[in-house]
């Protein structure tokens, strides 16, 4: 039964990984904008610090999930170590 849900989870996970999004021309031209709108506008500097954010690495979160879905991993615990982490590198200056 465990096997099922993480053979579930982990084909959910490759699907939203194939998926595309179909932008219309005004909606094209919007995210150009705020492409270019540079490190001068606080949305720029967020889309700045997102670019630079590593790529996800889909084994280690197939893994974490069938950890979680097993009872072995401590979400709680880690969960509000990584949200501390993620909001101070997004909100402090370096």
């Amino acid at each position: 039964m465990e096997q099922i849900k993480i053979q579930k989870l982990n084909d959910r996970l490759l699907s939203r990984n194939k998926r595309f999004e179909k932008l219309n021309s005004a909606n094209d031209l919007l995210a150009e904008e705020l492409l270019q709108a540079g490190t001068n506008t606080p949305i720029g500097q967020l889309l700045e610090k997102i670019s630079k954010l590593p790529e996800v690495r889909f084994e280690k979160v197939s893994t974490v999930r069938r950890q979680i879905c097993l009872g072995k991993y401590q979400l709680d615990k880690k969960l509000d170590v990584t949200i501390d982490k993620m909001l101070e590198e997004l909100i402090v200056e370096p």
